[in-house]
């Protein structure tokens, strides 16, 4: 089977945000199964809401058209990911969506996939590999700029908490290479200052919590602005604020769109998420890992480090348009606001 494909074309201009049912690639027809396919899925994680959203949009997806798709879940252990990768290569699967927990660690994977001529798609977090056949996931560095353009907004003077995402995933270093371009500039001029800058250990709410706590001590609270890489981590923040009587009073990134979240934004004590629609992700996994099963071609819209990407668009949500979730159907208004 050819290890690279050829790649070309448009995702869906998001001026609003589709649904999961949404035609492939920009309103294109979907890939037809002309025959069994057999696709494997294997996630870092569960514990964050989102990917329990990406488990069971692939799998309805599947079901939907058909398909053979073994699903197998790391719980954030590289080993463990690793043993079930070659499991399912060992299953015969004719592609591999692999989502890392270890961008350098699954690149023997890919390796490994490759060598058995199965294709990979690299979903979400980038995988340092150059034989990904397909990168799959957000503009993750927009993200990151999103988040900065926002907090910098809200306080362009005082003391600033800098946190990113765990060193495993590269998608940490995008976020923060986005946030930076309006953070470090305010951090340059004095504006600002940056008391804390650490990374959060595999995304952990407790990470994040252990590091604002010491901040806040280490600061006297003086705490004026926090960036946090996720809702996870937002949520871990806010809990250190919330001991000293904080909350609501410090602005707060944060991304993914958890319910949890959208709850404290409304409540006005997370100021922001990102809303990064992973319906259409899921979905266009599995339509394009139907696609290269089947020798065909996926569309993409960009290459990252190399890799023919295909990058759908985030989205800010704040307390001026939690509409944006209800109207899209990602959450209810009954889950934001209650009976």
């Amino acid at each position: 089977m050819n290890k690279r494909f050829v790649v070309f074309a448009a995702i869906i201009a998001l001026a609003m945000v589709f649904p999961a049912t949404q035609a492939f690639a920009g309103g294109q027809s979907e890939p037809a199964v002309s025959q069994q396919v057999i696709i494997g899925l294997s996630l870092p994680t569960q514990r964050e809401e989102r990917w329990v959203r990406d488990r069971e949009t692939m799998i309805a997806e599947a079901s939907r058209l058909g398909v053979d798709l073994r699903v197998a879940v790391a719980d954030a252990d590289v080993a463990q990911q690793a043993a079930q990768v070659e499991n399912l290569l060992a299953q015969g699967i004719q592609v591999l969506i692999l989502a890392p927990h270890d961008a350098n660690a699954a690149a023997t994977l890919v390796e490994e996939a490759a060598a058995d001529g199965v294709p990979v798609i690299s979903y979400d977090r980038l995988i340092l590999s150059n034989l990904v056949d397909v990168y799959l996931s957000f503009d993750n560095e927009r993200v990151g700029e999103l988040q900065g353009e926002f907090i910098t907004s809200q306080v362009s003077s005082g003391n600033y908490i800098v946190m990113s995402g765990a060193p495993t995933d590269n998608n940490a270093a995008l976020f923060k290479r986005g946030a930076m371009k309006y953070i470090q500039p305010l951090a340059d001029s004095g504006a600002i200052t940056i008391v804390t800058e650490r990374a959060v250990d595999n995304w952990l709410p407790e990470n994040a919590l252990n590091i604002v706590e010491n901040s806040l001590t280490a600061n006297n609270n003086q705490i004026d602005a926090i960036l946090a890489p996720n809702d996870g981590t937002a949520g871990g923040a806010i809990q250190a604020l919330s001991a000293q009587g904080m909350e609501g009073s410090v602005p707060i990134t944060g991304q993914d769109a958890e319910l949890a979240a959208v709850r404290r934004i409304v409540a006005g004590t997370q100021s922001m998420t990102i809303f990064k629609d992973t319906r259409e992700l899921g979905t266009a996994a599995i339509q394009a890992a139907i696609t290269l099963a089947q020798g065909g071609t996926v569309e993409t819209n960009n290459v990252v480090e190399g890799v023919p990407s295909l990058l759908l668009t985030p989205h800010v949500v704040s307390a001026d348009n939690v509409d944006l979730l209800i109207d899209s159907g990602y959450l209810t208004r009954a889950q934001i606001y209650g009976d």
